[in-house]
């Protein structure tokens, strides 16, 4: 979360102002009274303006210092450390006829339905960028892919596990199902679908990973890059992502050899370069953060280094958006087209 208002420079009173008086926004007042502490606030943009941000004024600690600050994040970001925080509630939500604090505190499952309820917003701004750029199948495959998938894929382990544990108790035989309804006091059909859920995972896990190595764009580098095979596509895949590619065009630019390595000849951008981009990247963070294509000529101009066989690249570049100031000059050079003949939508939140 980027600090973009603290104190000294601004007090309490000041930073509420700065959030509420110059930001269209509203104010998280659930999630707030659930993991907030004495004076803490949680804000969103409001929905509908184009933007996805969530802002957090909390009494921030650095160095054994502590002071107020407003944080800066986009929604979907911030969904991370917010369903961590929120643990506990979203647990009552997942068992609510186990809670035993909702027996302790009548009325304590209408709170957590606010806290909810506040949470899918942010969830939902954090969205709202997709829908707009690509149109509401993009968000709603985004939810899908990053919600409902993980959630069924947990659910058919789950199953699995169970299965293995019948098929070691009852066997696998013809006779299995109906000895595993006998002592469970199943209906015998419910029995047999418990005992194959195994197999069944095992075969949907294979034909997702065909699926997968079917449909899903792999990049390699043009050159040898002194990295391992599957870590050089990785970082070269991570970069392209599902970018147009026009393979074995050559680049109209003279490149040196250390970024010959790397080059890509995309429809749009013309002649790129598969770069780390220095002010995204960390030693923790996943390539699908930090690896983009930059136009060959911007590289060129803005220079690099070479650490770990990777170019890092100092190139204009937009942390809160996640995207390359790309330069019209650079494009033209390269061979890419003029900014009336290309479209270029956001990428999707994550890498996609």
């Amino acid at each position: 979360m980027p600090t973009i208002h603290r104190e000294p420079d601004f007090r309490y009173d000041d930073l509420v102002h700065l959030v509420e008086r110059q930001l269209r926004v509203v104010e998280l007042t659930a999630i707030n009274d659930e993991i907030g502490g004495p004076g803490e606030r949680l804000w969103m943009i409001e929905p509908g303006l184009g933007l996805a941000d969530v802002y957090r004024l909390w009494h921030k600690s650095e160095d054994e210092r502590t002071y107020w600050a407003v944080d800066r994040e986009r929604a979907w970001e911030a969904m991370a450390w917010l369903r961590e925080a929120l643990a506990d509630v979203l647990d009552r939500l997942t068992r609510p006829g186990s809670a035993k604090q909702y027996a302790l505190e009548p009325g304590r499952e209408e709170r957590d339905l606010a806290v909810l309820a506040e949470l899918e917003a942010v969830w939902l701004l954090g969205l709202s960028p997709l829908s707009e750029a690509f149109g509401f199948n993009a968000a709603e495959w985004k939810l899908r892919n990053d919600l409902f998938i993980p959630a069924q894929a947990e659910l058919a382990r789950a199953k699995a596990l169970r299965s293995r544990m019948l098929q070691e108790q009852f066997g696998t035989g013809p006779d299995a199902a109906e000895h595993a309804a006998s002592e469970l006091g199943w209906e015998v059909s419910e029995a047999r679908k418990a005992l194959a859920a195994r197999d069944n995972y095992q075969r949907w896990v294979r034909e997702g990973a065909a699926h997968a190595r079917a449909t899903i764009p792999v990049h390699r580098p043009p050159g040898d890059t002194g990295l391992p095979d599957v870590l050089a596509a990785t970082l070269m895949t991570a970069a392209c992502r599902y970018e147009d590619t026009i393979p074995e065009r050559p680049s109209p630019i003279p490149l040196p050899e250390e970024l010959a390595r790397w080059y890509v000849f995309l429809q749009t951008l013309g002649a790129c370069v598969a770069i780390a981009v220095e002010d995204a990247y960390t030693p923790s963070s996943s390539p699908w953060d930090y690896m983009h294509v930059a136009p060959a000529a911007m590289v060129l101009q803005a220079g690099w280094t070479v650490r770990d066989g990777v170019i890092f690249s100092p190139v204009p570049y937009d942390g809160h958006s996640e995207c390359i100031y790309y330069d019209e000059e650079a494009i033209l050079a390269g061979g890419g087209q003029p900014t009336h003949e290309r479209s270029r939508g956001a990428r999707l939140p994550g890498g996609e």
